[in-house]
Formats: C-alpha cells, sequence, structure tokens
C-alpha cells in the first residue's frame, strides 16, 4: 500500500509504524496467492486419485517414491536456514493431497516410547491423516494388508512382528522409518514395490547377522530366535532370496 494512502487513513501514523502496516500488506497479498496455489494443488491432487483409479490393484494409493521426489527437489531449491520448514511444510501439503484421495488411516504399535513413534507418523503423514495408537500388533499388520491404511510397528520390543514379513505378511512392504538414523519404528503398508523409496532396503534374514558377502554396509536393528532384521546398503529388490522386505529413503 503506497504510503501517501497510509497517511490518509492514519494520519499521525510514524514511518516506524508505516513500514509495518506495508509489511503486514505485504504478506496478506502472498497469503492470498498461496491460498489459490493450494486450492489449485489440492484439485490436482484429487485428480491424480481418480486417475490412480484407473489400472486398478490391491496396493495402496501412496507412492513414496514420488513423495520423496517432491521433497527432495523442494530442499535442494530452498534456502539451508529454510530447510525444516520446508520439509514440515511440504509434508502437509503432500498429506491434504494425499487426503483428496481418501482419508488415511495410520495404526501406530509401539508399547515402547509410543510418543516417539506417533510424532514420526504425524510428522510423516501430517495433520491430514487419521492416526491412532493401537494395542494388537497383528490386527494393526492386518489393517495394513487390506491396502487402505498403514501400521507403524515398533521394532524395539520383544514381539518380532517383523519375521512374518517374510511369511503370512509377505504382500507387505516397509517404506520408512522413525527414530533416528537407527530407527526404532517402521511404516507397512501395501505398496506398489516400483514405489518404494531410493534409500537403504530393509532385510529379514535367518542364521545371524554375518552379511550377504557383498561388502554392502549393514545395520542390525533386532534379532530373535535366529532371525535379524536390519538394514543394507545392497541394492535389493522385494521378495528376492536375500530377504527384502522393503526400503528407507
Amino acid at each position: 500500500m503506497p504510503k501517501s494512502s497510509l497517511q490518509q487513513v492514519w494520519p499521525e501514523i510514524s514511518p516506524d509504524q508505516m513500514a509495518l502496516a506495508a509489511l503486514r500488506h505485504e504478506i496478506d497479498e502472498l497469503d492470498d496467492q498461496l491460498l489459490s496455489l493450494l486450492e489449485r494443488r489440492l484439485a490436482i491432487a484429487a485428480r491424480v486419485g481418480r486417475a490412480k483409479d484407473a489400472p486398478a490393484g490391491p496396493h495402496t494409493k501412496l507412492r513414496p517414491d514420488r513423495e520423496q521426489a517432491v521433497l527432495g527437489r523442494m530442499l535442494s531449491r530452498c534456502r539451508p536456514e529454510n530447510a525444516e520448514a520446508v520439509e514440515h511444510l511440504w509434508r502437509e501439503v503432500v498429506g491434504w493431497g494425499l487426503a483428496r484421495q481418501g482419508r488415511l488411516l495410520v495404526q501406530v504399535w509401539s508399547p515402547v516410547e509410543p510418543a516417539r513413534a506417533f510424532d514420526g507418523a504425524r510428522l510423516r503423514f501430517g495433520a491430514a491423516a487419521d492416526i491412532r495408537m493401537v494395542r494388537d500388533p497383528q490386527a494393526a499388520l492386518a489393517h495394513a494388508a487390506e491396502g487402505q491404511g498403514i501400521a507403524v510397528m515398533a521394532i524395539n520390543t520383544d514381539d518380532a512382528w517383523w519375521i512374518d514379513l517374510r511369511r503370512a505378511w509377505s504382500s507387505l512392504s516397509v517404506f520408512d522409518g522413525y527414530g533416528g538414523e537407527t530407527p526404532t519404528s517402521l511404516a507397512v503398508g501395501l505398496i506398489d514395490p516400483p514405489a518404494l523409496p531410493k534409500g537403504r532396503r530393509v532385510v529379514v534374514t535367518a542364521g545371524g547377522d554375518a552379511g550377504d558377502g557383498s561388502g554392502a554396509r549393514r545395520w542390525g536393528l533386532n534379532t530373535h530366535h535366529g532371525w535379524t532384521l536390519a538394514l543394507t546398503d545392497a541394492p535389493l529388490s522385494p521378495g528376492e532370496a536375500e530377504g527384502c522386505v522393503g526400503a528407507i529413503g
């Protein structure tokens, strides 16, 4: 707003107040532009959802590879000091766009450090997701296997549910992890294997953590009666003999 206009509205306004009012007016104009762009993006996200319905299949509509690419592109373009804000904002934008394709139901099972697992799920899927704590790990996995929701499962427990990713729940894939460089919980869903993110592969193997002889780095996450849950740098594909059950970006 020009200074002359401000002076007509507030004839006694000081120079500092005039500068502040001008900045607030600029923010209001930017907010209007952001709102318009956000609503356009949400409308397009709904159209994307309908396009996904065309080749109907059993997999959830989540595309972790696409989300990883979108977020990586934004982080590469933003100023370093804004990276955290940009990540949080884009997680929310993507989450609300996904909600236009159907509200995402996330069940979190974490008897140890439940708040940490819940917060990781909330950051990943945003406020648009319906996130609930549950007490039964097998029920959470069954929920994910229906293809309409996600299970976030703790791995820092005595319940070795992850072994069943090789057996009863082989249709499910790990696609994210929470709790730091060495995750303490994993996100599991009915993800189309080509849609898994680029990054460390998640493996469930029998016979300890001796490695596969490839020299690829490995991170052990848990063990149970000769079975091992680990991350590896090896470029494995889900369902291979090496026991790959997913990936973490």
